[in-house]
């Protein structure tokens, strides 16, 4: 999962009238801290509910907590339990491979989210390049380049990339309310893939 979450919860808000605009819903008060509620994104009750309010609600009224009401709260939530899950993965992985992972890259739209960004950076311990925002796009004319010879390979056309494409960098810095979130988060997700 990731932020179609988010894009079920903004429809909903709109069709309330509440505020939207992605302005005011990133940006969230870093100074505050992770949410103090989290969800568990790949909850299959979050993959295409009538409601996604109503199936958060649900998720998180079972352990006792009540879900935000407010927009840019909810986004929050949202957006600091999937940086968790990516954690989370990202350690999966790391187990599963015995190798470990040096950074994360997002690309497409999701790169254009500075908070999700730097929540990930947090939660995972890990820095975060963000970009390229039109990465198929890119992927698909850098075949095309290699392929009529504008590059002699595919290790040329992305040092060409890398070179004229703008990446931002956000480096991790894991604090303490971090750390509990992340204790938090895993109690969470033990509820749902019994993995502890």
């Amino acid at each position: 999962m990731g932020l179609w979450i988010l894009e079920a919860c903004r429809k909903e808000w709109a069709a309330r009238g509440l505020d939207v605009d992605y302005e005011s819903l990133l940006a969230p008060d870093d100074s505050a801290g992770p949410s103090e509620t989290l969800i568990y994104p790949d909850d299959s009750r979050l993959f295409n509910p009538p409601s996604m309010l109503d199936a958060i609600a649900s998720q998180v009224t079972e352990r006792g907590h009540a879900a935000p009401t407010e927009p840019q709260a909810g986004t929050r939530m949202i957006l600091d339990s999937l940086a968790l899950r990516y954690a989370s993965v990202l350690r999966m992985i790391e187990s599963l491979t015995c190798q470990r992972i040096e950074g994360v890259q997002i690309v497409g739209g999701g790169s254009k989210n500075d908070y999700l960004n730097r929540a990930t950076a947090k939660a995972s311990g890990l820095p975060v390049l963000a970009g390229p925002v039109e990465s198929t796009v890119i992927g698909n004319v850098l075949v095309q380049a290699v392929a009529a010879g504008r590059f002699s390979s595919l290790a040329e056309a992305r040092r060409h990339v890398s070179n004229n494409i703008p990446i931002k960098s956000f480096e991790p810095n894991k604090s303490d309310e971090w750390r509990n979130a992340a204790d938090r988060y895993a109690a969470i997700e033990a509820r749902y893939t019994g993995v502890e």
